[in-house]
C-alpha cells in the first residue's frame, strides 16, 4: 500500500502513543477530526496495516522473558495447544534454523522448567536453544522505516499520558517492584483488550469509578509500569520481513551500540544469556537490503563476533507483552 505523507505521520504518532487524542493529533497534522477517525478506521479497521497495543514492564512484576528457539521433527503443528500455555506470552513461526520461537515469561527457572516441559508434550522438538534476557542494548521501538517522517509530537499538559511520547519504549530507572490488586487487574484487562479504550467505557465494564481508573492508569504511566501505548505492525502489509539476528560476541562495543541505536531498520536489540549472547531484530524489504543491513552490523562487529545464525519470521501467531497469570 502506497502512503500519503499524511498517512505516514499519523502512523507515527500512534505508533509512538495510541492515546494521543484524534483532537491533539487532527492539530498536528493539520486535519479535521473526522479525518483523523477516518484514516485511523482505514489503516488500522480496515487495511489491517496495524493493531493497537499496550506494553508493559512486567519485570517489575518480578518476570523475566526466555527465548526458546525450537528446530521441529515434524513441521505440521497444532498452535492451539502451544496457546494454552499462558506463559508463552509470543509464539512465532519462522524460516531458517529454527522454525519456532516462544518466548515464555516466568519468575525462576523451576517454572521455565515446567513450561519447557509443558511446551515437549505438545511440540515434537528435534533441537531447542535457550536464552535469557539480560538487559537491552535497543529498546523497542515502533517506528518503521516508511513511516519515519518528521512529525509535530501533541504536546497537552493536562493528560499524564502524553508523557510517553519518544520513539522507543520509555523504562524507569526505578526497579522497586510492582504489585496489583483487583481494581488493578481489571483495568489492566480491559487496557489489553482494547489499549484505546476510553475511561468512562472501562468504567462501564468494571463498575470502577472513573477517577479512580484515571488515576491508575495515570499512576502506570508516570511510574513507567506502561511502556508504550502503541501499534503492532502487520510488516507484510508495508512489503518488510523481519530477521532476528542471534549472536555470540566476545562483547558489545560501543560502537556497535551507537549504529544500532541509530539504525532505523533495527527496531529490537537485547544482551542475553544462554544459547546467544545477543539478539538484534531487523526489518528488511528484500534479501538484498537486508544483506546490505548485515555487512554493516558484521563490519562493525570485527574480531568480536564469533557465530551467528538468522531466522525469519514467518507469522505472529500470538504476542501479549503481559503475564496473563497475574490476572
Amino acid at each position: 500500500m502506497n502512503l500519503s505523507l499524511r498517512q505516514k505521520k499519523l502512523l507515527k504518532l500512534l505508533s509512538i502513543n495510541s492515546r494521543f487524542s484524534n483532537k491533539d493529533v487532527a492539530r498536528a497534522l493539520h486535519f479535521s477530526e473526522d479525518a483523523v477517525e477516518y484514516q485511523i478506521k482505514k489503516l488500522i479497521d480496515i487495511e489491517k496495516l496495524a493493531s493497537f497495543s499496550v506494553q508493559f514492564d512486567y519485570s517489575l512484576l518480578g518476570y523475566t522473558h526466555y527465548h526458546l528457539l525450537i528446530r521441529l521433527k515434524n513441521l505440521d503443528l497444532n498452535y492451539n495447544s502451544l496457546f494454552k500455555i499462558i506463559e508463552l506470552i509470543s509464539i512465532n513461526s519462522s524460516h531458517g534454523k529454527y522454525d519456532i520461537q516462544l518466548i515464555a515469561l516466568v519468575k525462576n527457572k523451576e517454572e521455565l522448567e515446567k513450561v519447557i516441559a509443558s511446551v515437549s508434550k505438545v511440540v515434537n522438538i528435534q533441537d531447542i536453544s535457550i536464552s535469557e534476557f539480560h538487559s537491552y542494548i535497543k529498546r523497542f521501538t515502533n517506528i518503521l522505516p516508511q513511516i519515519n517522517v518528521e512529525v509535530e509530537i501533541p504536546v497537552n499538559r493536562k493528560n499524564k499520558l502524553y508523557i510517553l511520547n519518544t520513539k522507543e519504549y520509555s523504562f524507569s530507572e526505578d526497579r522497586s517492584p510492582v504489585s496489583l490488586d483487583n481494581i488493578d487487574k481489571k483495568i489492566i484487562t480491559a487496557l489489553l483488550k482494547n489499549p484505546r479504550i476510553k475511561f468512562s467505557e472501562i468504567s462501564e465494564k468494571t463498575n470502577i469509578n472513573q477517577e479512580t481508573i484515571r488515576y491508575r492508569i495515570n499512576g502506570y504511566t508516570q511510574r513507567k509500569f506502561i511502556m508504550n501505548f502503541g501499534l503492532l505492525h502487520n510488516f507484510q502489509k508495508y512489503g518488510l520481513y523481519v530477521t532476528q539476528l542471534l549472536v555470540n560476541l566476545k562483547d558489545v562495543s560501543k560502537e556497535l551500540k551507537d549504529f544500532l541505536q541509530k539504525n532505523s531498520h533495527v527496531f529490537y536489540a537485547a544482551r542475553l544469556i544462554g544459547a546467544y549472547s545477543a539478539v538484534i531484530y531487523i526489518v528488511s524489504k528484500d534479501p538484498i537490503s537486508l544483506g546490505e543491513r548485515l555487512k554493516e552490523i558484521r563490519r562493525i562487529m570485527g574480531d568480536d563476533l564469533l557465530n551467528m545464525d538468522l531466522i525469519h519470521l514467518e507469522k505472529i501467531e500470538k504476542y501479549i507483552q503481559f503475564p496473563i497469570q497475574e490476572l
